[in-house]
């Protein structure tokens, strides 16, 4: 019995989504590493990382990580390995310690590298990760369950997100996935997304990335769209607590729309894609992240397409969030009669792994 292509997307969408579950970390690190604060408190336990400004720290009789400013920080101390990133975007990965135990000045970080000593100053360490010795380990990620708003119908419904990054000294592996069911009494505008992003560093502000991202949408009357290429990006802003981020390249997409639509149910095109990246945070407790990619087309003349969304992230305790995020897939010219825009709000409760 053959599958009807409305069901093979959406057991494809549920197989992505299983998969990425499967990702949990489940090994830990030593726990004698050595902070010093600039007051003079001594702490052993585990270095967990630094974000934000912000370093994470984990003594045995802790029940929880606890989070210190990092320009107090006078000496830390691990004999396990991290990747560490400069203000220059640098990732460099090595031995952590600092150069004397001393709480009167900020001191420098040393990193032995292959054995090398390399002397980093302190305020240039913008962030610090673990080098886990198993690949899921070395994961981070996310997931969040809440309500949705859809413009198409105005209506209401249960949306759930989940997100990983791998990171290493040089390469950067991000999958996400979300889910929306809505459905009113007079038709249904669920919704699914899965996007892949894989980054290699070139140098300390050049990068290359390949591009997948798959969307179906019943408001666009669109079974599936399956997006993937690549371009070349450069960093533009790198401290503590902002990042800015763009690229441009190229892409090809392959549609499948409902057939009882009228026009073209399924299209293939070429396209550029020009994208940028922006994220803050603020107040030790707010996250803020947009990201916009624009995609005109080199096949069909005068068709734009715009994926946009943003998200608003406050801490309510550790490891667990509210987030609020806007969403827009726009399209200038459908290639059959439906909705050129796709826009909708979600509020949520989400929990970082």
């Amino acid at each position: 019995m053959q599958l009807s292509r409305r069901g093979w997307s959406d057991r494809t969408m549920a197989c992505l989504i299983v998969l990425i579950f499967l990702v949990v970390p489940a090994f830990g690190k030593r726990k004698d590493d050595v902070l010093v604060m600039k007051n003079g408190d001594r702490l052993t336990g585990e270095i967990k990382g630094m974000q934000h400004g912000q370093l994470s720290f984990k003594a045995s009789y802790m029940e929880s990580s606890m989070s210190v400013n990092w320009e107090e920080v006078a000496y830390v101390a691990s004999a396990d390995q991290f990747i560490v990133t400069l203000v220059s975007g640098e990732r460099v990965t090595g031995i952590l310690k600092t150069t004397a135990e001393s709480h009167d000045q900020v001191n420098e970080i040393e990193l032995v590298v292959d054995g090398v000593v390399r002397e980093i100053p302190h305020l240039q360490v913008i962030d610090l990760e673990q080098k886990e010795v198993k690949f899921w380990s070395q994961l981070e990620g996310s997931v969040d369950l809440g309500l949705t708003f859809t413009s198409g119908n105005s209506s209401t419904g249960v949306s759930t997100s989940l997100g990983t990054v791998y990171k290493s000294q040089k390469y950067s592996v991000s999958l996400s996935t979300s889910s929306q069911y809505n459905r009113s009494t007079t038709e249904s505008t669920n919704r699914h997304t899965f996007t892949n992003q894989n980054l290699r560093m070139l140098n300390e502000d050049w990068f290359m990335e390949s591009y997948l991202d798959l969307l179906k949408s019943d408001q666009q009357q669109l079974e599936l769209r399956s997006t993937w290429g690549g371009g070349f990006g450069r960093r533009f802003i790198q401290t503590p607590r902002t990042s800015i981020t763009a690229m441009a390249g190229g892409v090809y997409t392959h549609e499948r729309y409902l057939e009882t639509s009228g026009g073209e149910p399924v299209r293939s095109s070429g396209e550029l894609l020009l994208g940028a990246s922006f994220t803050t945070f603020r107040f030790k407790t707010v996250d803020v992240s947009s990201d916009v990619f624009v995609f005109p087309s080199l096949t069909d003349s005068g068709r734009l397409r715009l994926s946009t969304q943003s998200n608003l992230k406050f801490e309510l305790a550790k490891d667990l969030y509210w987030s609020f995020r806007i969403y827009e897939n726009f399209d200038s010219k459908p290639p059959i009669n439906a909705p050129r825009n796709d826009t909708g709000i979600t509020t949520s409760l989400g929990w970082k792994f």
